[in-house]
C-alpha cells in the first residue's frame, strides 16, 4: 500500500515511512487517515484503514477497504495453505464507463471517486 504524506504530493511506502513513523499519511485513494504498524523487529510494516476513521469515500469505494470478491476468494483458498496471506490488489488497465476515464492501477477511477464503474478494458467493450 502506498499512502501520501499530508502536505506532500509524493507516495510513500510502508518501508520507507519507517524513517518517519509519526508523519500523518493519507490514503492517495479516498483521503482516509490510515494507522502505521512499524513492525521494526520483524522488519515487514503496513499501513491499515481503521473503519472508525473512513471517509464516506473509503466505507463505499476504497479498494484497500472493499477488496473485488474474486480476490476475497482467492485468498481464502491461499490461507488453507499460507496462514497469513493477505490480498493483493489487481494493478491492471481500466476502463471507466462512467467518465471515459482509462488508467492503470488499482480498480479506483481518480475521476469518479469510485471503481464501481471500471473495467478492464476487454470487459468494457
Amino acid at each position: 500500500m502506498l499512502f501520501r504524506p499530508d502536505g506532500k504530493d509524493r507516495l510513500t511506502g510502508s518501508r520507507t515511512a519507517q524513517s518517519s513513523p509519526y508523519d500523518s499519511y493519507t490514503c492517495h485513494f479516498c483521503g482516509s487517515k490510515p494507522q502505521y504498524h512499524p513492525e521494526y523487529i520483524t522488519e515487514r510494516p503496513w499501513f491499515a484503514h481503521r473503519p472508525d476513521d473512513l471517509t464516506e469515500n473509503g466505507r463505499q469505494h476504497c479498494p484497500y477497504v472493499n477488496p473485488v470478491e474474486k480476490e476475497v476468494r482467492r485468498i481464502l483458498k491461499l490461507r488453507r495453505y499460507v496462514a497469513d496471506a493477505q490480498p493483493v490488489i489487481l494493478r491492471t488497465d481500466w476502463h471507466c464507463s462512467d467518465c471515459g476515464n482509462n488508467y492503470h492501477g488499482e480498480r479506483y477511477c481518480v475521476s469518479c471517486g469510485t471503481g464501481d464503474l471500471s473495467h478492464m478494458p476487454k470487459e468494457a467493450s
